[in-house]
């Protein structure tokens, strides 16, 4: 694979591939997501991220090594590996967020909150943000209650449009009350013990505040147009 280094990453990407002739735009694209992650989270990583674009989820698997198809995921210390081509491109927060979270504040072994965090600086899926979403699972009677989504094989045997979207929006209500920096000091220490963790930390429990959670989003103005979204991206 050709290589190209910048100030916080090294590329891996094909000679004469997609993500080749847009290396530029995916280089700035990226150190604008890692700065503004670091800035946000307040934290500093020591070493680069490596990037590995592939042209297809099965390019993933197979440089990878484990030859499972996959469109882009992170891989604990500091390796991305994201299809980039003309209809797939994994590129901007998510995985990122991944690897500097887990290289400065810890990794928990809570999926929903990992995840959660990673949604956040996504801020939404297909262009749809998690707030909407969620507010259209609450409506249709699909929500997810928390304390089954903070099992992990709950977390993962569910479709990734509802836990991923309501752990990101979750996320996004939890550091909009109590802050960032409370919510750092939850991510760092929390245990598999979440609900208590969660008292422990917030002085409410997971419960109580789930409800005003629920409140929230049911508040936030309805568009019938992006349900359409939601519904056409769900059949």
């Amino acid at each position: 694979m050709e290589i190209r280094e910048s100030v916080n990453y090294v590329f891996r990407y094909n000679k004469d591939s997609i993500a080749e002739k847009y290396i530029d735009t995916i280089i700035e694209t990226q150190e604008f997501c890692y700065e503004f992650i670091c800035k946000y989270l307040d934290v500093k990583m020591n070493d680069k991220i490596h990037y590995y674009l592939c042209e297809s989820p099965e390019q993933v698997g197979q440089i990878y090594g484990d030859n499972e198809p996959c469109n882009a995921f992170a891989s604990k210390p500091n390796k991305i590996y994201a299809v980039y081509n003309e209809d797939i491109k994994c590129i901007g927060f998510h995985e990122d967020a991944h690897i500097i979270s887990y290289n400065t504040l810890g990794i928990p072994n809570i999926a929903f909150l990992r995840e959660g965090l990673a949604m956040f600086f996504d801020k939404g899926y297909l262009g749809i943000d998690n707030y909407s979403w969620v507010r259209y699972f609450l409506s249709k009677n699909r929500y997810i209650s928390l304390n089954e989504l903070i099992v992990n094989d709950k977390f993962h045997k569910t479709s990734h449009f509802i836990t991923y979207t309501i752990a990101g929006a979750f996320a996004e209500y939890l550091i909009c009350i109590f802050g960032v920096n409370k919510f750092k000091e939850f991510y760092s220490n929390v245990d598999d013990n979440f609900e208590e963790c969660f008292k422990k930390t917030f002085k409410v429990s997971l419960k109580d505040f789930e409800e005003k959670f629920k409140k929230y989003v049911n508040i936030l103005s309805r568009n019938k147009a992006i349900e359409k979204l939601i519904e056409k991206e769900l059949s």
